[in-house]
């Protein structure tokens, strides 16, 4: 009996007695900085808000140019053929498969990843496979793949700069002009175009190549020279893609 009553008392001193301290949060995010620096301290704070909002590492790059140049590389040779790789082949097609010899992470993230790199502007697909193509047209092949080439690289959007195309593509033309009124008939097809430059007169050729450069710009200082194949500016365009 006497052990009851002492549960009671006990039972009622809770009930009865104050509540405990519970600290409300907010209103604002300093009212909850200033409750926590009170209770654990500046520093622990400091070093609890630091870790919480670290940046999280990403994911290493993906090494995905060694085979993305195969893929330029080819359309180069299939363009250079005469064909359309980029009808024959679509760039979905080329990131399915991509995806499919890659395992190791999800396949629809690394499908759009490289069907995303292979219509990138203003530098994707098409740009590279046709600068390759040029670039292999000039010393192997017939010298009217290395003209369609360049007729191709001048109708590219502006954003992908095809002034320079265009120019190289006069120049060539020029060229060609040049060996058919020299020689009386168009360079042999089999003839490659650097063929065709390298059987010009070497008087002929040196005053092209030391051709004055043109004025230009915001306060007609001279543009830089270009070659007939148009390496400077190429070099420069290689570097900023």
């Amino acid at each position: 009996m006497e052990q009851g009553k002492k549960f009671d008392r006990v039972a009622n001193a809770l009930l009865n007695g104050p509540l405990p301290a519970w600290e409300p949060v907010g209103p604002t995010v300093d009212d909850d900085i200033r409750r926590a620096i009170g209770r654990y301290g500046a520093e622990a704070v400091k070093k609890s808000v630091k870790e919480a909002t670290k940046a999280k590492r990403g994911r290493k790059p993906e090494p995905d140019w060694p085979e993305l140049l195969e893929v330029y590389k080819s359309d180069a040779r299939e363009w250079l053929a005469g064909n359309d790789p980029f009808t024959a082949r679509t760039n979905y097609a080329i990131a399915k498969d991509y995806a499919e010899r890659n395992p190791g992470q999800s396949a629809a993230s690394t499908h759009q990843r490289i069907e995303g790199k292979l219509s990138r502007k203003p530098y994707g697909r098409r740009w590279y496979a046709l600068v390759l193509a040029e670039n292999l047209s000039r010393d192997d092949g017939p010298h009217e793949a290395h003209l369609r080439t360049l007729v191709a690289l001048s109708e590219l959007p502006k954003s992908e700069r095809p002034e320079l195309w265009k120019f190289s593509l006069d120049r060539a033309r020029a060229t060609l002009a040049d060996f058919e009124a020299r020689e009386g008939h168009p360079p042999p097809a089999e003839m490659t175009f650097r063929e065709v430059e390298e059987s010009a007169p070497k008087g002929i050729l040196a005053s092209l190549l030391s051709a004055p450069p043109k004025m230009g710009g915001l306060f007609g200082s001279a543009s830089p020279q270009r070659t007939l194949s148009g390496k400077t500016a190429l070099g420069s365009l290689l570097s900023d893609a």
